[in-house]
């Protein structure tokens, strides 16, 4: 797989990467917002996120859910010159896909990639 090395515009969110990041959002659905039990590869950008994206989870007033196959048509990334930026369009309950947003990055390493979860938001 090629993966887009585009400085200019978004691409949508590789095939490879899914797995990893569909395993993120279900531990912020056991409410594990450190990435703690996700595996080495899965790790959140700064501890001092864990409060806030576990706040703005529970003040938008919504149940997380697994995404749905629908998430990868409208969550995108885009090469940054050294890591790729992505923004996933996370799902609940009650709304199918949601206004609330996983933003992270993904790192190139030796034979795989690193993925740092940020602020989970509504744009």
């Amino acid at each position: 797989m090629i993966l887009p090395l585009d400085l200019t515009k978004e691409h949508p969110i590789p095939d490879l990467w899914k797995g990893p990041i569909e395993k993120a959002v279900k531990e912020m659905i056991k409410g594990n917002f450190e990435f703690s039990k996700a595996g080495e590869n899965i790790s959140l950008q700064s501890k001092n996120l864990v409060n806030l994206n576990s706040d703005n989870v529970s003040d938008y007033g919504c149940t997380l859910i697994p995404l749905l196959e629908k998430t990868w048509e409208s969550s995108r990334t885009q090469w940054m010159g050294n890591y790729w930026e992505i923004t996933i369009d996370l799902c609940t309950t009650e709304e199918g896909i949601s206004d609330l947003i996983l933003s992270g990055r993904v790192y190139p390493s030796n034979s795989d990639f690193k993925y740092e979860f940020g602020l989970v938001y509504v744009p």
